[in-house]
């Protein structure tokens, strides 16, 4: 069996920004099955097989403004050291179209403590004035984040984190774990493909899969539900004239769609240019079984959501043309108190990062820096507090 300092269970941007830490002072292995080729054949799936995902810096509190803020400013260097481009400071707008809420009341005071700054857009007005892209109801408001918030390109983070943690001798293992267990100080974990690895430290950072298998000593309470959202191709010609567009958050509510995100078209894999929106709709699924996340994800029609998506898209971008669509299908998990969960369960030297809310994407790099500071420190970096981030399990 090989073995290493640390293993890293989860090769998503959690899991990749995790082993990258540290890989700096430590052998690490990564291991976790690359992007699905055949659904079909594929056991686990992730939310991150995308070309852009929302990067705010104003969070929902203050430990997900640090995050957010911490993984932001890093991202220069790790685009400089990896030679890899992903992040896209195109600004970021969040509206509620009802008038001031909670969010946008804390917004003031957060910034002063943490350094931070916000245009405040009082009516629908201002906005429009600024935004000549958008249309909101009468009653909205909003602020809006320049730069370093806009979009980042999952993929290609993933690829910059995975780059950095190769320079530093760490491996990448394509394989998917099924069970760990501790063994005499050591842990031993086993790989659906039939082999096995020893470390003396493991962290969990499954994603929305991180209470299947065997992978904790006791499951943490998550709630894990689906997500759609639908991509609207355009031409090169109607994408370029968008690209100042920045990313939105909008805090619509209604028996059809509750909490819009949208962003600027993105040339795609396939060559085409998509623009993206997603929110949560009421006949979102809740998953408890393994068999049922992955017959979502392999079987299930999004396409019946389309039409409600493409509606609300047309109310906020009326000229914007609707002519070839697609649906995609995302997964979240949310913990109770509504942060990430880090740090060591009661065994020790396993380790979990994960439970991030639908948020991983614009924070997981400094996810990943608090995760390894704790790993090897045994406690949580300057500023953040571990009570924030508490590993909450079932039956407790």
């Amino acid at each position: 069996m090989e073995h290493y300092d640390s293993i890293v269970i989860g090769k998503g941007l959690v899991g990749a920004a995790t082993a990258k830490h540290l890989s700096t002072d430590r052998s690490v292995a990564l291991i976790g099955p690359d992007e699905p080729v055949d659904y079909h054949r594929a056991s686990v799936f992730a939310s991150h097989y995308d070309e852009a995902r929302v990067q705010r810096v104003l969070g929902k509190d203050e430990a997900w403004t640090r995050l957010n803020r911490d993984a932001a400013l890093s991202y220069p260097l790790l685009e400089q050291q990896s030679g890899i481009s992903f992040h896209h400071p195109v600004g970021c707008l969040y509206v509620n179209p009802y008038g001031k809420d909670e969010y946008l009341n804390q917004q003031p005071s957060l910034s002063a403590r943490l350094g931070l700054s916000a245009q405040q857009f009082p009516n629908a007005h201002t906005l429009h004035h600024h935004f000549p892209h958008f249309h909101f109801p009468l009653d909205s408001v909003g602020i809006y984040e320049t730069a370093p918030a806009g979009y980042i390109h999952p993929r290609k983070l993933i690829d910059a984190q995975t780059k950095l943690l190769h320079k530093n001798k760490g491996v990448t293992i394509f394989e998917t774990i099924t069970e760990i267990e501790k063994v005499n100080e050591l842990f031993v974990v086993q790989t659906q493909e039939g082999n096995r690895y020893t470390s003396q430290q493991v962290v969990v950072a499954a994603g929305s899969f991180i209470n299947h298998h065997q992978l904790l000593p006791q499951k943490l309470q998550l709630v894990t539900k689906s997500e759609v959202v639908l991509l609207v191709e355009l031409s090169k010609e109607e994408a370029l004239s968008l690209c100042g567009l920045p990313s939105l958050l909008y805090e619509i509510n209604t028996p059809q769609l509750d909490g819009i995100y949208l962003i600027q078209p993105v040339l795609y894999p396939n060559g085409n240019y998509y623009l993206k929106i997603g929110a949560n709709v009421p006949e979102d699924l809740y998953f408890e079984r393994l068999e049922d996340i992955q017959h979502w994800f392999r079987e299930a029609d999004s396409a019946p959501f389309a039409e409600r998506l493409l509606n609300a898209l047309h109310e906020l971008m009326p000229t914007l043309p609707l002519r070839s669509y697609q649906t995609k299908k995302c997964i979240i998990s949310r913990t109770p108190h509504g942060r990430p969960y880090i740090g060591e369960t009661q065994v020790q030297g396993w380790f979990v990062a994960g439970g991030c809310n639908g948020y991983s994407a614009m924070c997981s790099e400094a996810i990943g820096s608090v995760t390894a500071h704790v790993m090897r420190n045994g406690s949580f970096p300057e500023g953040y507090k571990g009570h924030d981030f508490e590993l909450l399990f079932q039956n407790e």
